[in-house]
């Protein structure tokens, strides 16, 4: 998925992702040590969602906390 894809999903369910994301990072990571992985460029594609999906919280972490700040 690409960013703008990423930042139509709400939080809730960006933390889920990122949960699932982790997770399949893990497995993956275990299948390449014991040469079990076929797609070796899939280890690439989930940490790079891992990063999109940070990047949108951090994202939306700083627009919020900057919206008080201008407000007032």
């Amino acid at each position: 998925m690409n960013v703008s894809e990423w930042r139509s999903h709400e939080d809730s369910e960006l933390l889920f992702q990122l949960k699932e994301q982790r997770k399949r990072l893990f497995e993956l990571r275990f299948k390449q040590s014991s040469e079990e992985i076929q797609d070796t460029k899939e280890v690439q594609r989930v940490r790079r969602d891992i990063a999109r999906i940070l990047t949108v919280q951090n994202e939306r972490r700083r627009t919020a906390a900057a919206a008080p700040a201008t407000e007032g």
